[in-house]
């Protein structure tokens, strides 16, 4: 596992400690039915102001707080999970793919926080806004050309993110779970691979093996990180979050992460959990249907496997 993640942050191109508490100011406040949702910048150590929400349970509380990092995946960004729909097309990605998710978590206890990620809803760059297009391409290819990696420049956002709630007096950092679909699954599996402060994971519509996903059929080059398949597959990344708890979520009719491959790459990941003496801490749950969120398991598991 060290030798794994120091070469896999060297991929990322990111140093994968944990910093001082970034500044973080926040411009709205709504009262919501049973939670708080407030919007926020946290400005990042390279100096970009990342935008967020914090979803924070309202009322009397009975002990800290666990934390929720809720991912979003390819789409407008950060108003998915939080139950925000700009038209009909985006209510009914959001009722019919549970992909609220981070209501989900904040209805579970959690303060949840939920980013934009670089190339996605307010960090769309400007050029790319006017011309309407999404800025996923253009970010993840001049990111290349910088010498460094959007994917690792996304965990480093959620990292300093964590760094700022973890300074909160009211959370519990034995409970600092994460879950996302689709880009948001990228992300949970790649920042619980690189931070073990994440004590809990559930990436929805995404695990597999690279082989059969990503290397099989389109996917935007934000997905793809130079050099990391000479250095491991899917179910490596899963071997550095053992022996922390993992459930691995899947669409048995998605298409563009084939359950074949999602059963092989698990199959593959729970051999190295047992080997880690943490068989019970890693489950696949099977939706049936396609690319979308699966809440089913998700919160159950967190439950049984870190209380709360």
């Amino acid at each position: 596992q060290r030798r794994l993640r120091k070469r896999l942050l060297e991929l990322l191109a990111i140093d994968g400690r944990p910093r001082r508490p970034p500044p973080v100011r926040f411009v709205e406040r709504q009262e919501m039915d049973g939670y708080v949702r407030r919007r926020g910048y946290m400005i990042a150590a390279d100096e970009l102001a990342v935008p967020f929400y914090l979803l924070e349970p309202a009322g009397q509380r009975r002990g800290r707080l666990g934390v929720c990092l809720a991912a979003h995946g390819h789409g407008p960004g950060k108003t998915l999970p939080v139950g925000i729909a700009a038209n009909e097309q985006e209510r009914q990605l959001i009722e019919q793919g549970e992909r609220d998710y981070a209501v989900q978590a904040v209805r579970q206890g959690y303060l949840t926080i939920c980013p934009d990620f670089r190339g996605f809803g307010e960090l769309v760059p400007a050029e790319d806004l006017a011309a309407g297009r999404g800025g996923c391409l253009q970010v993840a290819m001049r990111s290349i050309h910088l010498g460094r990696c959007v994917l690792g420049q996304r965990v480093s956002d959620v990292m300093q993110l964590l760094d700022w709630a973890l300074a909160r007096r009211d959370v519990d950092r034995r409970r600092v779970v994460m879950t996302g679909n689709s880009g948001g699954g990228t992300m949970t599996l790649f920042a619980a691979a690189v931070d073990r402060r994440i004590a809990a994971a559930a990436p929805s519509c995404y695990f597999a093996t690279f082989a059969g996903s990503i290397l099989a059929m389109y996917h935007c080059p934000c997905n793809f990180v130079p050099g990391l398949q000479a250095v491991a597959e899917m179910a490596d990344l899963a071997g550095l979050i053992a022996p922390r708890p993992l459930l691995v979520v899947a669409g048995t009719q998605d298409g563009i992460f084939p359950i074949d491959a999602v059963r092989n790459g698990f199959a593959d990941a729970a051999r190295i959990y047992a080997d880690a003496g943490a068989a019970e801490r890693i489950e696949l749950y099977e939706g049936a249907g396609g690319h979308r969120y699966y809440a089913a398991r998700t919160w159950a598991f967190f439950r049984e496997q870190l209380g709360g």
